[in-house]
């Protein structure tokens, strides 16, 4: 169908008579290997059996006003797909795409809540997804919703990210959980040098904003090993599979594929969290202001979340050492920082050598596990399952 044919009428009577459903794409977890999410995908299966795109009608909705009209008529559909889903899989996590649009309905929310309160399903395994440029354009009302969206556990994802001007002042503001990186930044990554500074500087950015980070469009084991190495935690794409009718999605996940995976990219991910964090209590020693820059606690940072991790990759005895080091790095700063406020500058000069021997052996222990996970990853290899849906 070319959009010259479209009508609101067309689509209103599509509407009517059930002809739009959903596909569903598999999601990827790179930690667990296992398949954890799906995003929803609205078809348009009309009465002469053709298959229409998103992209051949989705435009034209948004563009009238009646993108409003489907999303709220989809929602049901949505959740009883999601009712079967669980039947075969209750850990699946599946995305709904919506517009500002809808955000900007105030009865959307009270309709949304109803539907899922009425189907049983619950909160934490339905995930909402906007595209950056309809993030940008929220409302005032648009942002509130999306609070409260957050507020009731329910996931938010930014879709296509890089296809917009979103700053991270922008972004740091929003109470999103996910990023999911366009595919023209991940189809495009391993043609040039640059192409891959963009697509690790998606990925971290993800990890600052304490989001979880989602490659779409992969297509081949290379981009994926790629994004294991910088530490993206899901991938979607053709590769892993592409979008499938939800009794074949069914089907897909029935049959428990698991990938092979390794987690050398976390591992990547802690390290470069902790060199910063030195950075910053480095630095906030020589700072006129007494504001704290860095967290006191060690198990409120990164890398000492991720310390819990890490066990495949160490023996007990680099662990214990890692972490006793590591606490005791924390505690250094603490003093230090503590001494700074009250102007101890003999304290500081004491114990400054310390922390950076300290500091110095979790580099070092971090460099250690890295290089270990990489050598068995290395050994074990990347083995990606390429399915016949795929």
């Amino acid at each position: 169908m070319v959009s010259d044919e479209l009508t609101v009428k067309c689509l209103s009577d599509a509407l009517k008579n059930n002809e739009f459903i959903f596909h569903y794409q598999p999601i990827l977890s790179l930690r667990s290997g296992k398949i954890d999410g799906a995003e929803a995908l609205i078809r348009w299966q009309r009465s002469n059996g053709e298959l229409v795109s998103a992209g051949d009608f989705i435009p034209f909705a948004e563009e009238t006003g009646f993108i409003t009209e489907i999303t709220k008529a989809m929602i049901p559909r949505f959740l009883a797909d999601q009712k079967k889903i669980f039947e075969t899989d209750n850990s699946i996590v599946s995305s709904l795409n919506i517009s500002a649009k809808d955000l900007s309905d105030n009865t959307f929310l009270p309709t949304l809540f109803h539907l899922i309160h009425d189907s049983g399903v619950k909160h934490s395994k339905i995930k909402i997804e906007l595209t950056e440029s309809s993030v940008l354009s929220l409302s005032n009302t648009g942002l509130q919703q999306i609070a409260e969206l957050k507020a009731n556990n329910i996931g938010l994802a930014i879709d296509d990210f890089g296809t917009g001007y979103a700053t991270f002042a922008q972004l740091r503001n929003l109470p999103f959980t996910a990023l999911k990186i366009d595919f023209s930044i991940t189809s495009n990554a391993m043609a040039t040098p640059d192409g891959l500074t963009l697509l690790d500087h998606s990925v971290k950015l993800a990890h600052q904003l304490n989001m979880d980070s989602i490659a779409e469009g992969v297509e081949n084991p290379d981009i994926i090993g790629y994004l294991m190495g910088i530490g993206c935690e899901h991938v979607q794409g053709y590769y892993i599979s592409r979008p499938l009718a939800l009794s074949s999605f069914i089907e897909f996940i029935n049959e428990k594929h698991v990938w092979s995976t390794f987690l050398h990219g976390y591992i990547y991910k802690a390290m470069i969290d902790y060199i910063e964090w030195v950075r910053k209590v480095h630095s906030s020693l020589y700072m006129t202001s007494t504001n704290r820059i860095v967290p006191f606690e060690a198990e409120y940072a990164p890398t000492g979340k991720f310390l819990l991790e890490i066990i495949r990759s160490v023996d007990v005895d680099m662990y214990d050492e890692l972490n006793t080091q590591y606490n005791r790095s924390y505690e250094l700063a603490k003093m230090m920082l503590n001494a700074k406020s009250v102007d101890d500058q003999a304290l500081i000069d004491k114990l400054l050598p310390d922390f950076f021997e300290k500091s110095g052996a979790v580099n070092t222990l971090l460099q250690q596990v890295y290089s270990r996970e990489c050598q068995y990853g290395l050994l074990k290899g990347l083995s990606f399952q390429n399915s016949a849906y795929a």
